[in-house]
């Protein structure tokens, strides 16, 4: 690799990056062509793609890059049961300097490699990644979200020629899309691998293309099974029936329209509700963004940063029955239908707390009229909020990095309606550390939707505004955190040097 780094100050960095694009984008196409979606029963895909990813991490200079299988299943029992063919490895790589390491602060970059699902009888070219020249973004599923935070990291680490002027950590997850936790678990049983002084996230964006952001608010979530049941079973004829014998589907629209009052504010009792005081979003761009049609009014009360970023917001995410599809309709009544209820809450609000006041306004008998049969259950899909600490050493320093990489644009403290559990489960693993969310991920990408994209233009900015920050804080020197115990858990299924 061309060494044109100037040592201290980053002045040969913007030369660098650019110069390195061309790789970073042919390694982001191959790495998407990999359909890394989380599948239990089918988990050859994400392998591939975890393998690909450390590779990159190897080959752009990691001095150890491991595969881990982070279940907590030994290797014994998982041979006899299986366990680990159903585990995304986690990629995990570090790099130690040589020299004077106890003075150089330890950061710790995150992404994920695994990807959600898409309906390609709409999208055939999901992974089939295309580049458009004429505005040079990158098309196919992942691209932004969140393999271009993959990218970020390799790109960053071949800008220092694989030397960078911190002790690193990097952490590229392949279950973050499916919301099972293990992460977390794992986490929080070895905490000291997760150390670190500053920590980047890197699966946040920009507020808009080309404008710098720093997320500093996230919403917690609840997930929660909602079975309504009315009929002992569903062959009731409803030209013979229908009338007084309730159809569950019917029963559960109604319960779900009570949780919202007319406005659109969510009715549950006892919710914390804020109120945004940061970069207040467009509605112009807004409805633009979210392709809110033009005679349909936004919902809820307050400010928009409000119901967006520290406000509560309810929608149904699934949905199961014995519903008959629309081209193939049944004269019946149906028995039992269950919801999936996605919540998303305040970052302040406590998630099990909000959990049991939509429990308990699910099963109240004036929310369920009709008297149907309610199971409302939730499973272990909760996660917390997250409030940036702006005031701990190295924030403004990663204010001041990428203020250098967007010239003449002043860096905004955004919110996010959006979760990352795991960001606050790092924020406490590390009281004094700067959590900085950031990446790619500009409105633009339309991640989790068809035709999904990133902007190389966008990816080069990022990749130089992470290379600024390490350079600062290696001539920043001495850590305030405690990141740079470097404690080894011998846990590697696979090992790339």
């Amino acid at each position: 690799m061309d060494s044109t780094v100037a040592s201290g100050d980053g002045q040969g960095l913007p030369e660098k990056v650019k110069g390195l694009m061309g790789g970073l984008t042919a390694d982001l196409m191959d790495l998407v062509s990999v359909r890394s979606v989380y599948e239990p029963d089918r988990m050859t895909d994400v392998r591939e793609a975890a393998d690909r990813a450390a590779k990159l991490l190897a080959g752009a200079g990691l001095t150890k890059v491991e595969l881990l299988d982070i279940s907590g299943t030994t290797a014994d029992a998982a041979a006899s049961d299986g366990q680990a063919a159903k585990d995304a490895p986690l990629v995990y790589g570090s790099y130690r300097r040589p020299e004077a390491a106890a003075k150089a602060p330890t950061v710790l970059l995150y992404a994920h490699y695994d990807v959600v699902p898409t309906d390609e009888t709409q999208w055939p070219e999901a992974f089939k990644p295309e580049k458009d020249p004429d505005t040079n973004r990158l098309k196919g599923r992942g691209a932004a979200d969140d393999k271009s935070g993959v990218m970020m990291h390799v790109g960053t680490l071949r800008a220092f020629d694989g030397k960078p002027p911190v002790n690193l950590t990097v952490v590229l997850e392949g279950e973050e899309e499916s919301g099972r936790g293990s992460l977390e678990a794992y986490i929080q049983a070895h905490p000291e691998r997760f150390k670190a002084d500053v920590i980047v996230i890197a699966d946040g964006g920009n507020h808009r293309l080309g404008e710098p952001t720093l997320t500093t608010s996230l919403r917690g979530f609840v997930a929660m099974n909602v079975t309504v049941t009315t009929l002992e079973h569903g062959t009731k004829h409803s030209g013979m029936f229908g009338g007084p014998a309730p159809d569950a589907f019917m029963a559960l629209v109604r319960m779900l329209a009570r949780l919202h009052d007319n406005d659109g504010n969510v009715a549950v009792p006892g919710l914390v509700t804020d109120v945004w005081g940061g970069l207040q979003p467009s509605e112009e761009e807004f409805r633009a963004d979210a392709g809110v049609l033009k005679e349909t009014k936004l919902i809820g009360t307050g400010t928009l940063g409000s119901r967006l970023y520290t406000k509560p917001s309810i929608n149904v995410v699934g949905l199961t029955s014995e519903l008959p599809p629309h081209d193939k309709p049944v004269n019946q009544l149906i028995d039992t239908v269950t919801a999936r209820i996605g919540m998303r809450i305040a970052p302040r609000e406590d998630p099990k707390i909000a959990a049991q006041r939509l429990r308990e306004f699910l099963e109240r008998v004036d929310v369920n009229p009709w008297r149907a049969r309610v199971d409302v259950s939730y499973d272990a899909d909760l996660g917390r909020g997250f409030t940036a600490d702006e005031d701990v050493p190295n924030y403004q320093v990663a204010k001041e990095a990428l203020d250098k990489a967007y010239p003449g644009k002043a860096t905004q403290y955004a919110g996010q309606g959006a979760s990352i559990p795991l960001v606050s489960l790092l924020q406490a693993n590390n009281p004094e550390a700067a959590v900085l969310v950031l990446g790619c991920e500009e409105p633009q990408c339309l991640i989790h939707a068809l035709h999904e994209s990133v902007s190389l233009d966008e990816l080069e900015r990022m990749t130089l505004a992470q290379s600024y920050l390490l350079d600062l804080l290696g001539t920043l020197g001495t850590p305030v955190g405690s990141g740079t115990d470097d404690t080894r858990v011998p846990v590697a299924t696979s090992s790339y040097s």
